[in-house]
């Protein structure tokens, strides 16, 4: 690993000292495996973020190697019990699985053949038995539960082991405490010739653990329930055939394939530079944002943003989608909520564990003076079924299911924090142009001086190489009238004003009227001017028409949020949105910095924000806004700004997206009082010794098949009852 011939292939991205890298850990099994994992950086300083894929068992990490090389990188992993396996390898294959059949297979048939052995321990026989095959039984039964300690639980043993080496505390450690005491004891019982103890219990709580770890890997397969959403994302990009260009989902790009990149746009796949000038924000990638410039025949990486003019690149690689969808996913975007369930959730299972543990010394020591014999049942049992596995379960997938609600629905949640912010929103903020209106159905027509086919072919190419809704019908009604491509330089684009650029050492702008440089006053139409030099030569005026999805979600929002409308445009159609908009909240002219500070402004009024714009203009009040929302229509544009990418076909669904969070944390609710109520009758059977440890093995996966149970059958439900 110190080779960097060899490291070098492994790295998804390099850039600086930052790197990134994909690690297979087949230790991965449980929900304290993510949390433990998810954490490296409050290990390591060098580690900057990481996250977990727990049905590929595999972590996405980003560090920077000259705090941390990735030999020692690998050598933390295997320290805290997750050492890093290298190779090609298919991790569909069931190789992956074989191991975890076997141990279970092992605590299946010991635990069966304990039983047996054990059933003359439960009925009355004579002294015969005692004598003469107790000892043989119980030497045979020993032999047994070796393997199942040693085989079928040491991945539980090792992970609890590693976590308190490493000072922290997973589900794993109260687990390993049981099955140590349980062991212990029934194993002094064999040598002093008291019988078998309570091995049957032992094989028992081994093999119901692993059925229950089954389930619960079964079931975020059956699911779909990927950290990444890989199938949701609708990301296209421009591919050059010749002269035509088609635009095409990114899953189709083949290697070799010729692409275009607009300004603000996100290379899909990694990349070689064949025309233009780069210049890169990895930010991305790497959350930092100071930019790269790259020259022609220079490799670009996937996750990339071009900041300028349109570059073609031809890709080197076919995409994989999931990178892009865990790149907007990365943890340097995601924001800081308020209140987060997550975090109490972690902090509730730290502590629960913590609790759970005096509870059995406080029972073992009570149970002291009672009976001691009694004391490793009561203590094995307390341990075992108190285990706080349902609580861990209950965000993945209360959460989960509802993501896969919306995106079944073409409405894409970023992550789980996003379901729990939609249920607290207060006030909705809508940008105007190209979210509540179409950009399809917006009529242009240009009042000036008539531009010539090189003026026309300027306007098209500039207005090409913009995302921005304006710009997009610009350029589709220059082209009717003839307008082609051609060559421009130095590409500049103002979010909010507008673009410029130069042809031939002469300058060009197209956008606001201050932006080219005129007066503002009251007008009856929304104006897009183009300027060369000095001189303006005219205006392109745009009648939008509002889409009928947001009319019909206004109907179901007026009454319980409060609404409001921030615009760059002029206040031409004020009168018009006054019919959807109280006059108070209905704000023109506003700059990309205004509509942050509104957002901002509503957020100290103690309103949680939910921002829809269309990406670009829109970024910073999408970021700072509390659910930031981009409508998508043929413009297939994200950004680490953004928490929802909403189809804009399904605009009107809006309402029952937001309610869809509401009932989330309900049923999110209603999971932690089952769970609580669960372990706390479980706990007084336990604390009071009317409960063996074989019986606790069963109730323990019982709680977690529960909690999935209820969830998944609930959000199925809801879906039923308002989407189909």
């Amino acid at each position: 690993m110190e080779s960097e011939e060899i490291t070098e292939e492994l790295f998804e991205f390099k850039q600086g000292d930052i790197r990134r890298v994909r690690l297979f850990l087949p230790e991965i099994h449980c929900s304290s495996c993510i949390w433990l994992l998810e954490h490296l950086y409050k290990i390591h300083e060098g580690v900057l973020n990481s996250e977990v894929h727990f049905v590929k068992k595999e972590c996405y990490i980003t560090f920077n190697i000259s705090k941390i090389s990735f030999r020692e990188l690998a050598v933390l992993l295997d320290k805290i019990g997750y050492p890093p396996k290298f190779g090609k390898r298919d991790t569909s294959t069931p190789g992956l699985k074989t191991r975890f059949y076997l141990q279970l297979a092992v605590a299946g048939f010991a635990f069966g053949n304990i039983m047996l052995m054990s059933f003359p321990e439960y009925v009355s026989v004579d002294d015969s038995f005692a004598t003469g095959f107790r000892p043989v039984f119980s030497y045979i039964i020993l032999a047994l539960s070796i393997p199942v300690l040693l085989y079928s639980l040491r991945d539980y043993l090792i992970s609890g082991f590693k976590a308190i080496r490493a000072k922290t505390v997973n589900l794993d450690v109260p687990i390993s405490i049981g099955i140590i005491s349980l062991y212990l004891r029934s194993l002094y019982d064999i040598i002093m010739g008291n019988g078998p103890g309570y091995m049957d219990s032992f094989a028992g709580f081994a093999f119901f653990l692993l059925i229950g770890k089954w389930f619960q890997n079964w079931t975020y397969q059956a699911l779909s329930f990927e950290r990444d959403y890989k199938s949701y994302f609708p990301m296209a990009v421009m591919k050059v055939h010749g002269k035509e260009e088609t635009m095409i989902p990114i899953s189709r790009i083949e290697k070799g394939d010729v692409l275009r990149i607009r300004n603000e746009e996100i290379i899909p796949t990694d990349a070689k530079l064949i025309e233009g000038k780069a210049r890169i924000d990895y930010s991305f990638v790497t959350g930092e944002s100071k930019p790269v410039f790259k020259e022609v025949g220079d490799e670009l990486f996937a996750g990339g943003k071009q900041l300028g003019g349109i570059i073609t690149v031809k890709a080197t690689k076919q995409v994989k989608q999931s990178y892009l969808t865990r790149l907007w996913n990365q943890k340097v975007f995601q924001k800081k909520v308020r209140d987060s369930l997550q975090e109490w959730t972690d902090r509730l299972s730290t502590y629960f564990i913590v609790g759970v543990i005096t509870i059995a010394i406080i029972a073992g020591g009570a149970w002291y003076f009672i009976d001691p014999y009694r004391i490793i049942n009561v203590l094995t049992s307390v341990l075992i079924v108190a285990c706080p596995c349902a609580l861990a379960l209950a965000i993945p997938f209360a959460f989960g299911n509802a993501m896969r609600v919306a995106g079944r629905h073409k409405m894409y949640i970023k992550n789980t924090s996003v379901v729990e912010q939609l249920s607290k929103v207060t006030d909705i903020v809508f940008d105007k142009t190209g979210t509540i209106t179409y950009n399809h159905k917006a009529k242009v027509h240009f009042e000036g001086v008539g531009l010539s086919q090189k003026q026309k072919n300027i306007v098209f190419t500039m207005a090409r190489n913009s995302m921005h809704p304006v710009s997009v019908a610009i350029q589709q009604f220059v082209k009717e009238q003839g307008g082609n491509s051609c060559q421009i330089e130095d590409f500049e684009e103002q979010p909010g004003l507008g673009i410029q650029t130069k042809v031939e050492g002469v300058s060009y702008r197209l956008g606001s009227a201050e932006w080219v440089g005129m007066a503002t006053g009251h007008l009856t139409e929304t104006r897009t001017y183009f300027a060369q030099g000095d001189r303006v030569l005219g205006y392109f005026i745009l009648q939008n028409v509002y889409r009928t999805g947001f009319v019909q979600a206004h109907k179901l929002l007026k009454d319980k949020y409060q609404l409001h409308l921030v615009s760059g445009d002029n206040n031409a159609e004020e009168e018009a949105l006054n019919a959807f908009f109280s006059p108070s909240n209905i704000h023109f002219n506003q700059k990309p910095i205004d509509k942050l500070k509104y957002v901002k402004a509503i957020q100290e009024k103690e309103g949680t924000v939910m921002m829809l714009g269309d990406g670009l203009n829109d970024a910073g009040a999408l970021k700072a806004s509390d659910v930031g929302v981009v409508v998508t229509e043929n413009i297939y544009n994200f950004s680490p700004a953004s928490d929802v990418i909403l189809n804009a076909a399904v605009l009107s669904k809006l309402p029952i997206l937001l309610d869809l969070g509401s009932f989330s944390v309900r049923v999110l609710r209603w999971s932690y009082a089952f769970s609580l109520l669960y372990n706390g009758i479980g706990m007084y059977f336990a604390v009071t010794d009317q409960l063996t440890p074989l019986v606790a093995a069963i109730l323990m996966p019982l709680s977690s098949i529960s909690v999935v149970i209820l969830t998944t059958v609930s959000l199925h439900f809801y879906e039923k009852r308002h989407w189909i």
